[in-house]
């Protein structure tokens, strides 16, 4: 298998490259991996694998779900997945995991505010020599 098309590679974004751009590599990525998951599925029910058929089903909607997303399909988008799509910063190129605003917070030298001259500062007492 050739994987120059998978992870790395010397690509470069250009400068008003965005998502929708890259719909049809995605497209393909999600109805191969789409199609396993689907005989993955037909194969666990074959069995009588009732675990491995749920996993395969679990896989089938994760990855119907990004394509959805990659479509805008908002109006098969559920509550929470418009709510975690939103966190995308797309400046970025990041999800903004919920909770992270706590760390949204001025950095300060550790001890800053123990008005010690020198800011290493141990946990324990010098020991005596």
């Amino acid at each position: 298998m050739n994987l120059d098309h998978f992870a790395g590679g010397p690509y470069t974004r250009g400068e008003t490259c965005a998502l929708p751009a890259h719909y049809p590599e995605l497209q393909a990525v999600c109805d191969a991996l789409g199609h396993a998951a689907q005989t993955e599925m037909a194969e666990a029910i074959e069995r009588g694998d009732n675990q491995a058929r749920e996993l395969a089903y679990g896989k089938w909607l994760g990855i119907r779900g990004i394509l959805r997303a990659v479509e805008a399909r908002t109006d098969e988008w559920t509550p929470r997945e418009q709510e975690m799509l939103e966190r995308i910063n797309w400046t970025s190129e990041q999800f903004r995991f919920p909770g992270l605003e706590a760390f949204d917070v001025e950095l300060t030298e550790p001890g800053a505010d123990l008005d010690v001259a020198d800011s290493c500062i141990s946990a324990h007492p010098p020991r005596a020599r």
